[in-house]
């Protein structure tokens, strides 16, 4: 008999391996499958409470012994002590602890003279079970032996007290292990401005509450998000957060997720599949990058999840997952039975998963952890030896009360028929199967996802434009990272219509300001004497960085010698190129000058330049001679038959005068 002092919600450092005449400390009052079995009394009332402060867990050589509390010792109390059992059916020993039985005892004896029995001040009554006269009987057959304890007076029964003692059974039978999931996540904390809405210290707190004290390793979500937040140069204290993160995480275990948390099939059913995929392909980098690992290949699905969905998660290398009850019918989980269930994806194939065990969460509850842990204990025991594979229950840290799950825990180490795994080991062990020995499969009962239609179309108008200005600026690792940080962060399914429009306003609205303040700057008519030239544009660029850009050049008049489009890069400010071009005639021309993105999507400036040509080109010199060539052909051709027609006139002329 081992006594520890009383302490609500206490550890157990006595407990080990499994051993007879443990002993186990607890006060009395205790819930199981949500019913109150022997609540506390009002306030006052306490003078009518039996306390259980220790007792022997398991059967061996020794006696059965008992310690107790009595709320008062007078002459005309006792305690009657029953003992029933043993019950090896789960369902059984928990329907006993609900409602005790009254009648077939194995065994019955009274103790009374309590005040010559009692020691110390805090009156403890020490019950040891007569061994002479039922020690054989309760070591005869094993099981869970039930121990009712009335305390009685001339008016009736004050109290009850029910507590119950194992006797071993060599079967080995399966084991059922715990395995824990915890949510470490943290808001969003990138902003629309592009600003870090972070806080270090509470991003480590939440990783650190999620693993505290755990008694054994945890599936643990943790948005990746939240670690490029922290390795921002602008996070004070944020890179030694990510080093905690990295340490505080040793021996558990990270779900695979998307860089920051969306509904899948909401996006999905937009047309943005290739999105998703961008969006886990981030978050297993941003896990490598910042904590050198890979997160495991499983994660805790949304209760929107259905076939398609599964289609598209194991497409992003998810291959089992972890749900909630309510996504099971009730039928699907009594058949489960705490093994894995076979859900199909869109193409058919088995998808694994498992769900959190609420039930149990529920159950343990009440005002003494202690008392009700060993119920859950004594009848996970019988479950254990009466199953032919091994069993899982999934624990959620997050929701379970932690005395109480302490408690259980320092129980479970007292038996190699109970323990811990983790929750990839859980899901890989037999699934269940149905009646006719196949394998289960069942249908996951999905809720409507979220509508981000309006979010997708937004997200692709301005991601277009983007793309358009990732092209032109150089280098594009500058003002571009942050853009297309603030595009992912706008997919978060924490942000709703309104929310997520200012992230892709605020995008939109960079790009925008990226694109302005450019101009071909206006300058004097230009003359060109020679019929070949080089003709000077000048473009400003007002940006602050470098700007890669096509400019267009058209003219009627004039002939590109180098082309009629340009690839450039702008640096800010002024940059004169030299356009070498041709005259075509003499006279006014224009040249019209086009600058955009180089994709053609964007239009950054527009101008002209106006030129005056004096110079007289090949075609037209050539026109001038051939025109002048028959000119003084004419001319000649003129002056001869005027010259002849002189002469002819001139004879006649002779002739009559003769």
């Amino acid at each position: 008999m081992v006594h520890v002092p009383r302490i609500a919600n206490c550890r157990f450092p006595f407990f080990g391996a499994a051993r007879p005449g443990a002993v186990i400390m607890t006060s009395i009052t205790m819930a199981l499958a949500g019913v109150v079995l022997f609540a506390p009394a009002a306030d006052g009332q306490f003078v009518n409470r039996l306390d259980l402060v220790g007792q022997t867990i398991y059967v061996g050589d020794d006696p059965v012994t008992i310690d107790l509390q009595l709320p008062s010792i007078t002459e005309d109390r006792q305690l009657e002590i029953r003992i029933h059992g043993p019950y090896n059916d789960p369902d059984e020993l928990t329907d006993a602890f609900v409602n005790p039985p009254v009648e077939d005892a194995l065994s019955l004896f009274t103790l009374q003279q309590l005040d010559d029995l009692a020691r110390g001040s805090d009156g403890i009554v020490s019950v040891t079970v007569p061994d002479d006269e039922v020690g054989l009987l309760i070591r005869r057959d094993p099981g869970v032996l039930l121990i009712v304890i009335d305390l009685v007076d001339v008016d009736g029964v004050v109290d009850t007290l029910v507590t119950g003692v194992i006797v071993e059974d060599d079967t080995r039978g399966a084991s059922i292990d715990f395995g824990f999931v915890a949510d470490a996540r943290s808001p969003l904390a990138h902003r629309a401005d592009g600003s870090i809405d972070i806080d270090p210290a509470m991003v480590v707190a939440r990783v650190e509450a999620a693993v505290d004290e755990a008694p054994g390793p945890v599936l643990v979500q943790l948005n990746p998000e939240s670690l490029s937040a922290l390795a921002d140069p602008r996070v004070a204290g944020g890179r030694s957060a990510i080093d905690r993160i990295r340490r505080v995480l040793e021996g558990h275990s990270l779900d695979t997720r998307s860089w920051v948390d969306i509904d899948e099939e909401g996006w999905r059913r937009a047309g943005e599949t290739d999105r998703v995929f961008t969006q886990y392909a981030e978050g297993r980098t941003t896990i490598d990058a910042f904590l050198g690992r890979t997160a495991d290949d499983l994660q805790r699905l949304d209760p929107t999840a259905g076939p398609a969905t599964l289609e598209l998660l194991r497409s992003a290398g998810i291959t089992a997952g972890i749900v909630e009850p309510e996504q099971l019918s009730r039928i699907d989980l009594e058949r489960a039975d705490r093994r894995p269930v076979q859900t199909s994806d869109a193409n058919g194939v088995a998808f694994t998963v498992i769900p959190i065990d609420r039930e149990v969460e529920r159950t343990l509850t009440g005002s003494d952890p202690e008392l009700v842990a060993m119920q859950h204990f004594m009848t996970l025991l019988l479950e254990a030896r009466s199953i032919g594979t091994d069993r899982g229950i999934v624990l959620d840290l997050d929701t379970i009360a932690a005395g109480f799950l302490d408690s259980l825990m320092q129980l479970v180490a007292t038996t190699d028929r109970l323990g811990t795994a983790t929750v990839e080991e859980l899901l890989d062990r037999p699934p269940a199967r149905d009646a006719f020995g196949g394998l289960l499969r069942v249908a996951l009962r999905t809720e409507e996802p979220s509508d981000v239609s309006a979010g997708a179309s937004d997200i692709r108008l301005t991601e277009s434009t983007l793309g358009s200005y990732v092209e032109m600026v150089a280098p594009a690792d500058g003002p571009i990272v942050p853009l297309q940080i603030g595009l992912a962060a706008s997919m978060a399914a924490e942000l709703d219509d309104i929310s997520r429009r200012t992230y892709t306003d605020a995008v939109f609205s960079t790009v925008v300001d990226g694109t302005a303040n450019f101009a071909v700057l206006e300058s004097e008519r230009v003359t060109l004497a020679t019929r070949r030239a080089d003709l000077p544009i000048v473009i400003l660029n007002e940006q602050p960085v470098p700007i890669n850009v096509i400019v267009r050049l058209t003219s009627e008049k004039l002939r590109l010698v180098g082309g009629a489009e340009l690839t450039l890069t702008l640096r800010p400010g002024q940059t004169e190129i030299l356009v070498p071009v041709q005259s075509v005639s003499s006279g006014d021309a224009r040249i019209l000058v086009s600058v955009t993105s180089p994709d053609g999507v964007l239009d950054l400036a527009t101008g002209s330049v106006d030129v005056r040509s004096t110079a007289i080109s090949g075609l037209g010199l050539i026109v001038s001679i051939v025109s002048l060539s028959i000119l003084l052909t004419w001319w000649a051709r003129t002056i001869l038959r005027v010259r002849r027609n002189r002469r002819a006139a001139s004879v006649e002329h002779r002739a009559g005068s003769v």
